[in-house]
């Protein structure tokens, strides 16, 4: 099975995480790509909303996993989500389309959405988690430590 996965936090190249790590070691890095939604700062990590039709962006980078049915149990487990109950979570994943940058084409690839409300948190307006996180001390500490 081919899964493509779409992802603007700490499992980006450019975060330090042990995670992306292991994500980067068992993919191949398709393009940099963004959704329609927003962006939000949780306190140490970020969260996004896929909104289709919204007029900001939320940017990224697209995986293609080698070996997702070996690899998603460990990115969901990351990602908090209980397989379980896997809609009761902090995110849920979802398959979205995104848009490669450099190209304009469309893939659709998995995405950890946001399932909570965003109504009290703070928005990253640019949409670009690289260039938000480094000025964000309990984000680094996240980072370095989960």
């Amino acid at each position: 099975m081919e899964a493509q996965l779409f992802v603007y936090g700490t499992l980006m190249i450019g975060v330090e995480s042990r995670m992306a790590g292991l994500l980067q070691r068992n993919s191949t890095w398709l393009g940099s790509a963004y959704i329609p939604g927003e962006l939000f700062d949780l306190g140490r990590y970020p969260g996004a909303q896929w909104i289709p039709g919204h007029p900001h962006k939320v940017y990224g980078q697209i995986f293609l996993l080698e070996d997702p049915d070996s690899l998603m149990p460990y990115l969901d487990e990351y990602e908090g989500i209980d397989p379980q109950f896997p809609e009761a979570g902090e995110y849920v994943r979802k398959l979205v389309p995104a848009v490669l940058e450099d190209t304009g084409h469309t893939i659709e690839t998995w995405f950890y959405h946001y399932n909570f409300s965003t109504d009290q948190l703070v928005r990253i307006e640019s949409g670009r988690y690289l260039d938000y996180y480094r000025g964000q001390p309990a984000h680094l500490e996240f980072i370095r430590t989960g």
